[in-house]
C-alpha cells in the first residue's frame, strides 16, 4: 500500500497567492492582507487534511471469470468499499490494472460510510496471460481540487487468459476436415474432398459437378458430359501428434508477435481436433520436449492453461527437432506448428507418411489494449 499526496496547479496558485498576501501584509503593515493570508492558509490545510482522510479506509474488490480466451468480452464487476464508521467518500476515481496492459476505470461521486459503490462494465483482455496479483489505484482531488491524493493497492485473485483460438486453414483446406464426420467418410451435405481430375458423367452425378468448358469440347467431338472427380473427403486420422518448435536456420528475423500467433493456431488446432473427436498429443520445445495428452475435455483445458503461461524457447537445436520427429509413430498424423516460416526448417522433416505443416504467415492481426472507462 502506497500513499501519495501531491499539489495540483490550482493548489499551487492558491498557495502562491497566500504567501504573497502574507509577505505583502507584513511589508505594508496591512492587517487585511494578513487576515486573508491566514484564511488561505486554513483553507489549504483543511483541503490537505480532508484529501488525505478521503482515501483512508477504502478498499477495492472485483469479480470476473477465472478462465477465458483472449479477445473475448466479459463483464467486470468493480466495487469500492467504504469501511469507515463515519465520513463519507467523495469524488473517488478507481483504476484497476488487468493483464495485457488493460485498465478498467470508474469514478464514484459519493460512497456513504459503511457502504459501497458498485459498477459493471464490459472489458476485453486482448492477449494471453496469467496473473494472481493485480494493481489498483485510488485517486481523489476532494474537496477543492487543491491536492491530488493517491493510494495504491494490491489485490490477489487468479485469472488465466488462454490464447485466442485460430483454426488453421490447412485443417479445412487439406483433406476437408471441416466437412467430415468423426470416424467415417460421410460428408455433411453435398461436399466433397480434394479435387482430383475430370471424368465422364455417370448416372447419379450431381449437375453442379459438371465441368462445362470440358463438356462443351467433349460434346463437340461426339462424346458426353464431363464432371469433376474428387478424392474421398477425410483428413480424419485416428490420432494426431502436434509438434511445436521455434527452430529456424539462416538469418530470418525474430518477430515476437509470431510466437503469440503460433500459440493461437495451436490452441485453435487443439480445440478443433477435440470437437472432431480426434485424440491428439502435444510435444513442444517450450515444454522441454515433454509430451502432454489432449484426449478429454479436462486435458484440453489443462493444455490451454499451460499455453497461457509458457515462454518462447530459446536456443532450440536442429538435432532436438529431428530426434522428436523420428519418434513420431507412422500410424499418427504429424502436425507441425512453428513461429518461424516453413522454408527455414522444412529440410529437417523426415519421411513421415502423414504430415501437415501449418504456415505461420496465414493470419495477421494486432493486439489492441481496451481501456474501459465510465
Amino acid at each position: 500500500m502506497i500513499k501519495r499526496l501531491s499539489i495540483t496547479r490550482r493548489g499551487a496558485s492558491i498557495t502562491g497567492g497566500t504567501v504573497a498576501l502574507l509577505i505583502g501584509g507584513f511589508l505594508t503593515a496591512e492587517g487585511l492582507f494578513i487576515v486573508l493570508a491566514l484564511c488561505g492558509g486554513i483553507l489549504i490545510c483543511m483541503s490537505w487534511l480532508l484529501g488525505k482522510l478521503n482515501l483512508r479506509g477504502l478498499g477495492i474488490s472485483f469479480h470476473l471469470p477465472k478462465h477465458l480466451p483472449a479477445g473475448m468480452p466479459f463483464e467486470l464487476e468493480l466495487t469500492l468499499h467504504n469501511r469507515r464508521a463515519f465520513l463519507d467518500a467523495f469524488n473517488t476515481e478507481v483504476q484497476l490494472l488487468l493483464p495485457s496492459k488493460t485498465a478498467a476505470t470508474a469514478v464514484a461521486s459519493w460512497t456513504a460510510a459503511g457502504s459501497a459503490s458498485r459498477i459493471t462494465q464490459r472489458v476485453t483482455i486482448p492477449g494471453r496471460a496469467y496473473a494472481d496479483t493485480h494493481m489498483a489505484r485510488l485517486t481523489t482531488t476532494f474537496p477543492l481540487g487543491l491536492f491530488l491524493a493517491k493510494r495504491h493497492l494490491e489485490i490477489r485473485q487468479e485469472i488465466t487468459i488462454t490464447p485466442r483460438p485460430i483454426i488453421p486453414r490447412e485443417l479445412n483446406g487439406n483433406g476437408s476436415l471441416h466437412d467430415t464426420l468423426p470416424r467415417n467418410g460421410h460428408t455433411s451435405g453435398n461436399t466433397s474432398g480434394e479435387p482430383r481430375g475430370i471424368r465422364p458423367w455417370q448416372a447419379g452425378d450431381s449437375a453442379r459437378n459438371i465441368h462445362w468448358p470440358t463438356s462443351a469440347r467433349s460434346m463437340a467431338r461426339g462424346h458426353g458430359l464431363r464432371v469433376r472427380q474428387y478424392d474421398p473427403p477425410g483428413f480424419n486420422p485416428d490420432e494426431c501428434h502436434i509438434v511445436f518448435h521455434s527452430y529456424a536456420t539462416g538469418r530470418e528475423m525474430l518477430r515476437e508477435d509470431r510466437f503469440e500467433r503460433a500459440l493461437s493456431l495451436l490452441a485453435g488446432s487443439l480445440i478443433e481436433l477435440h470437437q472432431m473427436g480426434i485424440p491428439c498429443k502435444l510435444t513442444a520445445d517450450f515444454l522441454d520436449w515433454q509430451s502432454i495428452p489432449c484426449n478429454s475435455k479436462m486435458q484440453l483445458v489443462d493444455c490451454l492453461h499451460t499455453l497461457a503461461r509458457v515462454q518462447r524457447a530459446v536456443g532450440t537445436e536442429a538435432h532436438e527437432l529431428q530426434n522428436i520427429l523420428r519418434l513420431i509413430s507412422p500410424d499418427h498424423t504429424l502436425m507441425i506448428i512453428s513461429d518461424m516460416t516453413p522454408d527455414s526448417w522444412r529440410h529437417l522433416l523426415t519421411n513421415h507418411p502423414h504430415t501437415l505443416i501449418i504456415d505461420i504467415r496465414q493470419v495477421r492481426y494486432r493486439h489492441k489494449t481496451l481501456h474501459a472507462a465510465v
